[in-house]
């Protein structure tokens, strides 16, 4: 256990809101789990990598918690036999069900620890992947733990010095102690925000939130045939995680036309998504879905939570269109630009954990409210923007991987978890130049075949936009 630096004990620590949130709207059939993808072209030694995990994890403890229940709250406990391991498939499968739609693996969180590394030999190198229960850590949380567990892996292999130049390294210490302050958004409020936020405006959010349900993405038709399981038969079945990547040229062309356009990527992922919705339902849904609704996460760390251990440190924003806010693609891809800023500007996304944490003092009624919300949101996007640029300050590249002692990293990809009534969720990011699109999906209403198709739909709304810009 973590050196303490305060007379009383770090644990028991009490669950905050919003990790008490995560526990409570899980579903055995939809984890709330996020996956993180490595892909290797070279082997990994497994003992040194689990000892280099073992280490890691000495800074970040909610990764050897479990959950203890005493009346209506929740606790962290901290056990070091809990420690996440790195399993191979004859440990315990990756996934379970058919192949052609995998299961991930659940977490009991009153048993285990909520983070599982995998093995993966292949011929032509390995995967990695890293399995993360929301309640334990966000998607900055889960880099934190790549980084220091791949920088141990380097020092072990060939590269002793890796990450000590880095100019953040001595100020990013994790410090266990910090875990008590994970909810204290303090210092962040005591500015006000750029916009304030109307009486009028918390009230027609709040409606809006609560009482306008947005659609469920439909079955494709068709669901289940021969033809659509045939789809993705030459592609990697039993894989957790579903892929699109667009060129090295298509990305660049698609950064610049945002830039010349004065909007982010980000402004366009969700845009892009919004129109996808409306293709999608048309095609599948019988043109009967009447609005769709984005969840967009939020961090909320600042440069004083440098130190902050792996943990949840972030707020949702939620953005919403009408079937017919979704045919003018112009129009929607500046109107969602404009949101974004006026996301940031009022700090609405602050209005989600407050919420939450009116709600936590009434542990009955907020089960009622997560059981009755199952419609959240139609779907997910996190962007996580440039991963390669950031873990370059760690790692030298060589050929365009990233050189991790005697192992060569070639792409990272992850998607944040799907839940009951959201069918999809992504996670996109740019690496080595290359935008890519990873999607996780409700195994309960799509297959990979399904995902793959509307990641197809998504990616050509993309080009077909990139089109426009560069020909007008």
């Amino acid at each position: 256990m973590p050196a303490q630096e305060s007379d009383e004990p770090l644990f028991p620590l009490p669950l905050t809101p919003l990790e008490t949130f995560f526990v409570l709207d899980e579903k055995e059939s939809c984890p709330i789990v996020m996956l993180i993808e490595l892909q290797f072209s070279t082997p990994l030694q497994l003992p040194v990598l689990q000892n280099a995990l073992d280490e890691t994890v000495k800074d970040h403890p909610l990764l050897a918690c479990k959950l203890v229940r005493e009346g209506e709250r929740f606790f962290w406990h901290f056990d070091p036999d809990l420690a996440p391991l790195v399993l191979t498939n004859d440990d315990l499968p990756l996934t379970t069900g058919p192949a052609d739609n995998p299961q991930t693996q659940p977490f009991n969180l009153f048993r285990e620890s909520g983070c599982r590394f995998w093995y993966v030999p292949e011929e032509t190198g390995s995967r990695l992947y890293v399995q993360l229960h929301h309640a334990c850590g966000d998607g900055v949380g889960m880099r934190q733990v790549l980084v220091g567990t791949l920088t141990r892996y380097a020092r072990a292999t060939g590269d002793p010095e890796c990450g000590k130049t880095s100019r953040k390294s001595s100020r990013s210490v994790p410090n266990p102690e910090r875990l008590r302050d994970r909810n204290d958004f303090s210092e962040l409020l005591s500015e006000p925000p750029k916009r304030s936020l109307t009486t009028w405006d918390r009230i027609r959010n709040a409606y809006y939130f609560h009482f306008q349900r947005p659609a469920v993405l439909s079955k494709p038709r068709g669901f289940g045939s021969a033809s659509t399981q045939q789809a993705i038969e030459s592609q990697a079945i039993g894989q957790p995680l579903r892929h699109v990547l667009f060129s090295k040229e298509e990305s660049a062309s698609i950064e610049k036309a945002c830039s010349n356009a004065s909007i982010r990527v980000n402004d366009l992922a969700i845009a892009m998504l919004f129109q996808t919705f409306e293709q999608w339902e048309q095609t599948h849904g019988g043109d009967k879905a009447i609005r769709y609704r984005v969840m967009m996460p939020v961090d909320l760390r600042s440069r004083r939570d440098l130190n902050l251990p792996a943990t949840n440190r972030l707020s949702f924003a939620f953005l919403g269109r009408r079937k017919d806010q979704c045919q003018d693609i112009e129009a929607l891809v500046s109107s969602v630009a404009d949101e974004v800023v006026a996301i940031k500007e009022t700090r609405v996304h602050m209005d989600f954990l407050d919420g939450l944490a009116a709600a936590v003092q009434h542990p009955r009624f907020m089960r009622w409210v997560i059981d009755k919300s199952r419609h959240m949101t139609t779907s997910v996007l996190t962007y996580t923007g440039d991963l390669s640029r950031g873990m370059k300050k760690f790692f030298p590249e060589s050929d365009g991987q990233l050189q991790i002692g005697d192992a060569y990293l070639r792409n990272a990809l992850g998607s944040p978890p799907a839940r009951e009534g959201t069918n999809i969720a992504l996670g996109i990011c740019i690496n080595w130049g290359q935008i890519c699109i990873s999607a996780s999906w409700n195994r309960q209403a799509w297959d990979a075949a399904t995902t793959d198709q509307f990641l197809q739909t998504y990616a050509s709304n993309w080009r077909a936009w990139l089109k426009q810009r560069t020909t007008a």
